[in-house]
């Protein structure tokens, strides 16, 4: 039963087929909540909790990250791949 948050208030459609919403977490009115806006992607990235599958939180094309064609992170998930794959050869000098 998914939750959507519209400038008016949250709206619960009982019974709808719509996909379910975004669930990054976003700094709304000077608080921190979880976005609820219509979501179109999955996160691909690894899940943290069991280390097998994918992540697979719901996001809004505000929030999905992509990092290659088809392929979408949430925020948590797309900080710890930049984490993880630093940018190799910057600092390489020219002989």
């Amino acid at each position: 039963m998914p939750f959507y948050r519209f400038k008016t208030g949250t709206v619960h459609l009982k019974g709808s087929k719509l996909p379910a919403p975004c669930g990054a977490r976003a700094l709304i009115e000077g608080r921190e909540q979880v976005c609820m806006a219509f979501s179109g992607y999955l996160c691909d990235g690894p899940d943290p909790a069991h280390h097998s599958g994918t992540c697979d939180r719901a996001l809004c094309d505000a929030h999905a990250r992509e990092v290659s064609k088809n392929r979408h992170l949430c925020p948590d998930c797309h900080l710890q791949h930049r984490d993880a794959e630093p940018q190799l050869g910057l600092f390489t000098s020219l002989v």
